[in-house]
């Protein structure tokens, strides 16, 4: 396209496109455009009303005293109050001048209060006028008060403002207001001033007007719609939105109507809009923000993501944009994309690595140069206020190694996924190597900072135990680094957040140190590997030579004991928080010594964890009490610490483990068999014929049942061992009555519920139905262990009660949840789509054959993507939003809402899993495990996927093409179709959607959202 020019005053042709910002030509147009609307000064605007309120004070003061009446006491009280008097009465001989001046003075109080008003009502903001909207079409015949209507639904659904639709006055809120209705016939002077100055008074922030329009060509409907601002002379801002339907155009006038006002708001300072205050926000950035936020709380992630996706590439820079991004990601089970937004968010608009430098600082180098540290962390604080919070997320993120350093090492992804799972670990690898360095030093080769890159970089390739002994090392750095910061954000003004005191405490001194413990363990039990050479990495002691009992559990800083004798030196490296650590010089000496006493024990005990709780939730302050979000990182400690007495779930001893090793294993894996015989689960079901089994005798000390036989006499005891009431031998099934559990446990369970108890207790009802009761139920993995217990399902049952039967719960909830959610959107949009070519075979709609080829395209499209999804088991989010959106285009939009799709991702209350009518107990164990019966569901679904695959996906793509070549070849013959040579094509693409429908509806999980009872999934 050929750029005008224009000649300057040097005589030089230019084009106008020289006046355009360049990276290397700033100027006034390089930043964004200020708002449309006039900006409020509210700190001025305050300014003047205190300064003329205090003149008027001041010269009615004076009046008042100088005419002081014969006989009234000399008080500063009643001076104003007689100067009032003396100007409105006319009593004494004052003068006229000063009483115009005094005049002046309130005329100028009241303009400075009318001015605080507006400005108030601009910045808060106030109600907004809605004015009627004027059917500008040519017909007349626009739904005026249902588009209006809708305007307004929009405008409040935001929770930005309070709209007002006018034109009638909004309700009385001041005296003022209240003063308008005085009858105006009323010869008083006074009330005719009442009446008078609420005229002058205002009563409205904005005023919007709207004007509807129709055009010939696409989009046809438009809203032209007015922003009028009271404020600075009434500056007004105007545009026009146009789309398909009149309630896409009201839509879109609605957004930008909110874009419009929301900068020069109060709104337009809080997250996730505080580099817009001021500037002229995009609409489309504010529809998408919107919009993704509307589809994350209807918990349809895969449209919240996109939406996400469209908000960001229009403000990249925007962190709380990532956090939000994040934390959809860990709603879907996406943790390591999770982990992956939260490193790009902190490090965002940073220079020079400062802030890998701020986190491996000294409290002797931050002293040493204190003005800098001070100056550089307020400045960053104030620049970032989300960093507080941003940085916490993604501690704890970081903590969560089950999680993420599971899908760091998981290779299961194929196509795009898989391309995008091996950039993202590049980057993350990239990152923490250059940033988590000085962790490994002592783990390392070689003393230095390549060596231990190069170790670090070959830990997070092929060992994962290391790795998760590094991921946890790294987020306690980050916790005591965040918990110093906390001090300095008390100084700056929207860095606040639940993150509290006594929040951080826990974590740095108590959870931390415990994650360490647990992957220190573990990381011993794999042999140290990948272990510094000089380092004792053979096998160990052989528990058998002692009697065959557990050896004791090995904690961080706890290195076990050589093989070769008891005099030799310790093998593996040295615990991070002891002497010569890796974290011995940048930690002080008390936190690194309570971290050490935890972290040397594994697992951890009831008393020394219940002492380092409350030391970390001692209150410095008595006035202010502990809040809701301390007692569940309490709870959350506590069940932690369970996972000590319990083993992997279906995980078997590594083959690699050395003979210290798997007797570590062994010992946890009989104490989580003894659970099940002191505490049988709530669901239970007397066999028919129970085998008379001898049972062992534990290998470690655990109360054993009681007798059914109800003598009191235990069944291990001398005099009932074995005891039945037929006098017959043999093992006796415990009756389906609690029992204590054993004590290293039991104190556990019981501080855990109790904590969970406190933390409901300090939250209103709204947020434990839903923030709350997502995390305790689901999505928290450090309760994993404690929902397998009874106690747990009595919480469950007494705090959220349920219409249907209480299931238990598998670890990941999330893997049942995004499998019965891939079903329902396939078989959703298969039965959409068949319904949509039966249609579409009726004579009127197949009698043009181009529109026919467009529809066989899309129906091509539609099924290569579905190819993608069934390929790999529908785990990629961008494959399902693809199908979402050619299901958009292709079906009616009525046909869509009235199916609400798509569909929400399930909660799993709402599922009902196949199988789960044997989900029971004998008296001793589940006849099926919750976690065989969730990954049995799942591969139900996965199988389906790969059946359409197979059968029906590949076979009708090319139908659809070969079709579509067909009509395209007839068309440019010139030939016409047969009759029913077109109600054929629909039929035939209906039907193969149909296949694809009744194949997902055969078998796997069901989402039942009535309440009522359990559905009974076909078998």
């Amino acid at each position: 396209m050929p750029h005008r020019a224009r000649r300057t005053s040097h005589g030089i042709q230019r084009s106008e496109q020289w006046e355009q910002p360049t990276p290397r030509r700033i100027g006034r147009e390089s930043r964004a455009a200020p708002a449309a609307l006039p900006v409020p000064r509210t700190g001025p605007a305050l300014g003047w009303q205190l300064l003329s309120s205090l003149a008027l004070l001041a010269a009615l003061v004076w009046i008042g005293r100088a005419q002081l009446r014969a006989g009234r006491p000399d008080t500063w009280l009643l001076s104003p109050l007689d100067g009032l008097a003396i100007a409105l009465g006319g009593d004494g001989a004052y003068p006229m001048r000063q009483r115009l001046g005094l005049l002046l003075i309130a005329l100028v109080c009241f303009a400075a209060w009318r001015h605080r008003r507006r400005v108030r009502l601009a910045y808060r903001p106030g109600p907004v006028d809605v004015h009627e909207f004027t059917d500008a079409t040519p017909d007349h015949n626009a739904p005026v008060d249902d588009l209006k209507s809708q305007f307004c639904q929009r405008l409040s659904e935001t929770h930005i403002y309070p709209p007002y639709a006018g034109p009638a006055d909004p309700p009385p809120e001041t005296f003022l207001d209240v003063a308008s209705g005085v009858d105006p016939r009323t010869g008083n002077p006074l009330a005719m001033l009442l009446q008078m100055l609420p005229r002058l008074w205002p009563r409205i922030g904005y005023r919007v007007t709207g004007v509807l329009q129709v055009r010939a060509q696409e989009p046809c409907y438009g809203v032209s719609a007015t922003v009028t601002s009271f404020l600075g002379g009434g500056r007004s801002a105007m545009t026009t939105q146009w789309g398909g339907t009149w309630e896409e155009a009201t839509g879109r006038a609605a957004y930008w109507v909110l874009a419009t006002i929301l900068p020069v708001t109060r709104l337009g300072r809080a997250a996730p809009w505080r580099n817009w205050y001021g500037r002229e926000l995009p609409s489309a950035l504010f529809a998408a923000y919107n919009r993704g936020k509307e589809s994350q709380d209807r918990r349809q992630f895969d449209e919240a993501l996109r939406y996400y996706g469209e908000a960001l590439g229009l403000d990249p820079f925007n962190a709380d944009l990532r956090v939000m991004v994040a934390s959809v990601q860990e709603e879907m089970g996406l943790f390591l994309d999770a982990l992956d937004t939260y490193q790009s968010a902190l490090v965002l608009r940073e220079q020079g690595g400062w802030y890998d430098d701020h986190v491996w600082t000294t409290r002797a180098d931050r002293l040493r140069h204190l003005p800098r540290h001070l100056l550089g962390t307020l400045r960053y604080l104030r620049r970032r206020p989300d960093s507080i919070r941003l940085r916490y997320q993604y501690a704890c993120t970081l903590a969560y190694t089950e999680r993420t350093v599971h899908q760091w090492f998981k290779s299961d992804g194929v196509g795009d996924r898989e391309k995008v799972r091996r950039q993202m670990r590049q980057r993350l690898e990239k990152a923490f190597v250059d940033r988590y360095w000085p962790v490994v030093v002592t783990f390392a080769d070689a003393p230095g900072e390549p060596a231990a890159k190069e170790w670090l970089r070959r830990t997070l390739r092929e060992y994962p135990e290391a790795t998760r002994v590094v991921f946890q090392i790294a987020a306690a750095q980050e916790l005591y680094r965040l918990r110093e910061d906390t001090v300095l954000a008390w100084f700056v003004r929207a860095t606040r957040s639940e993150v509290t005191h006594s929040a951080l405490l826990l974590l740095r001194d108590v959870w931390a140190p415990l994650r360490l413990a647990r992957a220190w363990h573990d990381w011993a039990a794999a042999g140290w590997q990948p272990a510094r050479p000089g380092t004792a990495t053979g096998p160990l002691p052989d528990p058998s030579a002692d009697g065959g009992r557990p050896v004791a559990s090995v904690g961080a800083g706890q290195p076990p004991v050589s093989s070769v004798g008891a005099g030799q030196p310790p093998a593996g490296p040295v615990g991070p928080f002891e002497d010569g650590g890796c974290l011995a010089g940048w930690w002080r000496r008390g936190p690194r010594t309570r971290a050490r006493t935890l972290s040397r024990e594994w697992p951890c005990g009831g008393v020394l964890l219940d002492r380092a709780i409350r030391r970390a939730q001692r209150r410095r302050w008595p006035r202010q009490p502990l809040r809701s979000f301390d007692f569940y990182n309490a709870a959350c400690t506590y069940a932690f610490a369970l996972k000590g007495y319990f083993p992997e779930r279906e995980h078997p001893a590594p083959a690699h483990l050395s003979a210290a090793g798997r007797a570590l294993w062994r010992g946890r894996r009989l104490i989580a068999d003894a659970l099940p015989l002191a505490y049988p689960p709530r669901w239970h079901r007397r066999p028919a014929a129970p085998p008379a089994i001898p049972v062992p005798p534990p290998a470690i000390p655990v109360p054993p049942p009681a007798s059914p036989a109800g003598s009191g006499s235990p069944a291990g005891s001398p005099d009932g061992a074995g005891a039945r009431p037929d006098g017959a031998t043999g093992a006796v099934p415990p009756e389906p009555s609690p029992h204590p559990l054993p004590p290293p446990v039991a104190s556990l369970v019981a501080k855990a519920v109790e904590q969970l108890r406190a933390a409901l207790a300090c939250t209103e009802s709204g947020v434990a139905a839903d923030r709350l009761r997502r995390w305790i139920l689901s999505s928290e993995p450090d309760l994993a262990p404690l929902r397998r217990l009874q106690d747990f399902g009595y919480f469950e049952e007494e705090v959220y009660p349920s219409l249907k039967v209480v299931l238990p719960r598998p670890d990941k909830v999330i893997n049942s949840r995004m499998s019965a959610y891939a079903k329902e959107l396939l078989c959703q949009g298969a039965v959409l789509l068949e319904q949509t070519w039966h249609d579409r075979a009726l004579p009127p709609q197949t009698a043009d054959p181009h529109q026919l080829i467009g529809w066989l395209g899309l129906d091509a499209e539609t099924w290569d993507t579905l190819c993608r999804i069934a390929l790999d088991h529908a785990r990629y989010w961008r494959d399902r939003t693809e199908f979402i959106r050619l299901l958009r285009r292709a079906v009616d939009p009525v046909r869509l809402a009235e199916a609400r799709f798509p569909p929400s991702i399930p909660r799993y209350d709402d599922l009902s899993l196949a199988g789960a009518d044997r989900l029971v107990g004998d008296g001793s164990r589940p006849e099926e495990n919750i976690e065989r019966l969730a990954r049995h569901n799942i591969a139900l679904v996965d199988r389906r996927l790969n059946a359409i695959y197979q059968t029906v996906a590949e076979h009708a793509g090319d139908g659809s093409l070969r079709a579509r070549r067909r009509l395209a070849e007839l068309d440019y013959r010139g030939e016409p179709l047969r009759g029913d040579e077109a109600q054929g094509i629909c039929t035939r693409q209906a039907g193969r959607w149909h296949q694809v429908a009744e194949r997902m509806r055969e078998t796997g999980p069901v989402v039942d959202t009535s309440g009522l009872g359990v559905l009974e999934p076909r078998n």
